[in-house]
């Protein structure tokens, strides 16, 4: 298996959705599965079925074994200290003075409430399996625990379930073989016209890509393809991407990938074309602000109240309070520099607007004006120039850099 069978007693509801019929049936000598799960093929087993709490309250003395104490040595120290503990001897003194568990050790020995699970397997077995006020030991990799369980929770059904898994990873003759098919690929769609008829033919996963930068280090949907990248830039535009080996089929991740560099933004001025679809929102956006715009004006009467307008028009009236000159965004809205702009300076108990702004267009009504007390001007200024002197050595060490006029290419290598 590639994990580990803990050997954690569960609850039903804690038990995976599609197992639960066959746990709740209590047959031990059934297997379930093969089922796939979370990237694994697996095969379940029922290995026992009982009644145990939900979860202890327990303390502990640790002791570990060191230079100075062998284990053999530290299993005699903890039979004694079980004796002392059997004749009488107080617990939460032995913890405070004997346990090497120094965060437990100042408060007895204390653990508090834990649920199944919550401890390595040996700790948590005898937790869970000890009687109340019975005294029981555990071995774990951090030495020999003696435990008092001094309060169990109400008994529940729980469940131990054996589960073995396997990884679903390609094998060598796969990785060869879909290697050699994405080669094929590369060789026979080597223009970008045939590329794209070819994705859509065999109905492919075509990812784009827009605006990639040189530094950039991540893509949407790929794993780590700063190789890519870096690639990219010495394509040219309705080139296939090659790497330095020349070679169109990058391996990244789980995949192999084919790349086309479908446009190239050069230093300056974009063309029209490579922005022709933000200025058609903006503009669109505009348009439609200007709409609304236009027939909040329209329902803005003599006397309408903001209720009123709301109303007529299909939309909900909300409150924003503390709203000042120095905030960048509105409660409940987002960031609405103009909105800000605009309340601060309106005048209070009129309907006021419209105005455009980020997430809309909005008409307010200042309900009341708060006026803020003069401030010490002095401690703006010693604020100020704080800050102006922690920005000098920056600003300078980048007007040196911007006069050196070095180019820097670091992003063809790394």
């Amino acid at each position: 298996a590639d994990s580990r069978h803990t050997g954690f007693f569960v609850p039903l509801s804690d038990v995976p959705e599609n197992l639960r019929e066959f746990v709740r049936n209590e047959n031990t000598s059934e297997i379930f599965g093969p089922y796939q799960e979370d990237g694994s093929f697996r095969i379940a087993k029922l290995i026992e079925a009982a009644d145990r709490p939900d979860s202890v309250h327990a303390r502990h003395i640790l002791l570990a074994p060191n230079q100075m104490r062998t284990l053999a040595q530290t299993k005699t120290a903890a039979d004694s200290l079980i004796r002392l503990i059997k004749s009488g001897s107080k617990f939460e003194v032995l913890a405070m003075t004997n346990s090497d568990d120094q965060g437990s050790a100042q408060i007895g020995g204390d653990l508090g409430w834990f649920r199944e699970g919550m401890m390595v397997t040996p700790f948590n077995n005898a937790c869970f399996t000890a009687k109340k006020g019975e005294i029981v030991t555990a071995e774990t990799n951090f030495g020999i625990h003696i435990i008092e369980v001094l309060e169990r929770s109400k008994n529940t059904r729980k469940y131990n379930i054996g589960v073995v898994d396997r990884k679903i990873i390609p094998s060598s003759t796969t990785n060869q073989a879909v290697y050699s098919e994405a080669s094929q690929f590369a060789g026979t769609n080597n223009t970008y016209n045939k590329f794209n008829s070819a994705v859509a033919e065999r109905g492919l996963n075509k990812l784009m890509a827009n605006d990639v930068s040189p530094r950039q280090k991540t893509l949407p949907g790929l794993e780590n393809p700063r190789n890519l990248i870096i690639s990219l830039f010495s394509a040219k535009e309705g080139e296939i991407v090659l790497d330095n080996n020349q070679q169109a089929v990058f391996e990244i991740g789980d995949n192999y990938v084919v790349a086309f560099c479908t446009r190239v933004q050069e230093e300056g001025i974009a063309p029209v074309s490579a922005v022709e679809n933000e200025i058609r929102y903006s503009l669109i956006r505009d348009k439609k602000a200007e709409i609304i715009s236009e027939e909040f004006r329209k329902n803005k009467q003599e006397g309408t109240t903001l209720y009123d307008i709301a109303s007529s028009m299909g939309l909900n009236v909300q409150e924003a309070t503390d709203i000042n000159f120095r905030s960048y965004s509105v409660p409940g809205i987002g960031t609405e520099p103009a909105l800000v702009a605009a309340a601060s300076a309106a005048r209070q108990g009129i309907v006021s607007g419209p105005v455009k702004g980020n997430n809309g267009v909005f008409m307010f009504y200042v309900n009341s004006v708060t006026t803020s007390e003069g401030q010490d001007l002095s401690q703006i200024q010693d604020n100020l120039m704080a800050s102006f002197q922690m920005r000098g050595g920056y600003e300078a060490y980048e007007a040196l850099r911007k006069g050196a006029q070095i180019v820097d290419k670091r992003y063809r290598f790394y």
